[in-house]
């Protein structure tokens, strides 16, 4: 007869530090019902992008070349259709006696969250599933913003660059936000190596919560869900291990909804046939950032 020799419980899941949910304005919604109305859609408004801004003298009188920018053409709001994240966990029903597995698959969509929430920003694979391609549809997620978006993004210089020169050029084009606000920047967690001490990490109380910025204190989103792609149609934009894209944005918000489990009970999950169990967990979710700035660079790696 076999001997019955132990096992251990999984350690716990720890997201990667200097993620998305770093340096994102996190808002989290009820499962009530006057709160889930915005995963059918909704607009968010912006102040980071004034009409007109320029310099006046005492007298009221304009000032040459005082003009500090004119956005009075562009629109101060955000059309955006969320996404859900969906995780199934799928073993054997010959497990561990009392083993939650409830419990088990919400820590999993939790640990996971960071991780889809950097993808579909940097690459919209969710928004680009809802565009249609009849002209009689609705294209309910064309106006999603995401990093890689066609036409969406800025390049600052062109060409491909070192990693620290895509970093200077970046921080340059933050300088010209309307209001002069702080930005951010997104890259690959190879980028981040490479730049080395031209980043600065900041520890957190606890496990994986650290940040990064710059020198000049420009919040880093190092992701492990970013793809590193540049523009979609852009020179280059396919990233490889010696090509990526560095990008700057304005303040990144998320939104996050309910976990909600979608087996009743142990049983519906349960496939007698093959001895295994099947249970599923999902939340809506949201990423965007403001319209004030989405530039772009092209980054070469060295390979030695």
């Amino acid at each position: 007869m076999a001997q019955f020799r132990g096992v251990y419980p999984a350690g716990e899941l720890t997201p990667a530090p200097c993620g998305i949910l770093s340096v994102a304005r996190v808002t989290e919604h009820t499962g009530r019902d006057y709160d889930e109305r915005w995963v059918r859609g909704f607009d968010q408004e912006f102040d980071s992008m004034p009409s007109f801004v320029r310099l006046l003298t005492v007298n009221d009188s304009v000032v040459a070349d005082g003009e500090l920018t004119d956005n009075q053409a562009d629109a101060r709001h955000l059309n955006y259709r969320p996404f859900y994240i969906d995780v199934e966990d799928f073993a054997s029903t010959f497990s561990l006696p009392g083993e939650d597995r409830f419990a088990r698959v919400v820590k999993e969509l939790n640990a996971v969250t960071q991780k889809a929430l950097e993808l579909e920003y940097w690459d919209g694979k969710a928004a680009q599933g809802l565009i249609s391609t009849s002209p009689d549809v609705y294209d309910a997620g064309e106006d999603n913003m995401y990093l890689s978006k066609t036409g969406a993004s800025t390049v600052p210089v062109a060409g491909a660059f070192s990693p620290s020169v895509a970093l200077m050029y970046l921080e340059q084009a933050i300088a010209g936000s309307p209001t002069g606000e702080n930005g951010v920047i997104h890259m690959t967690r190879d980028l981040a190596s490479n730049l080395g001490s031209r980043l600065i990490y900041k520890k957190g109380e606890d496990e994986g919560s650290g940040r990064a910025m710059t020198r000049l204190g420009t919040h880093v989103v190092i992701g492990s869900g970013y793809s590193g792609n540049g523009p979609i149609g852009a020179t280059g934009a396919a990233a490889s291990a010696t090509n990526k894209w560095m990008y700057a944005t304005g303040h990144v918000n998320v939104h996050l909804g309910k976990i909600e489990i979608v087996n009743e009970n142990l049983a519906q999950g349960a496939d007698v046939t093959i001895n295994n169990m099947r249970i599923k967990a999902y939340r809506p979710a949201a990423v965007f950032s403001d319209p004030s700035m989405h530039f772009a660079m092209r980054v070469t790696i060295p390979n030695t």
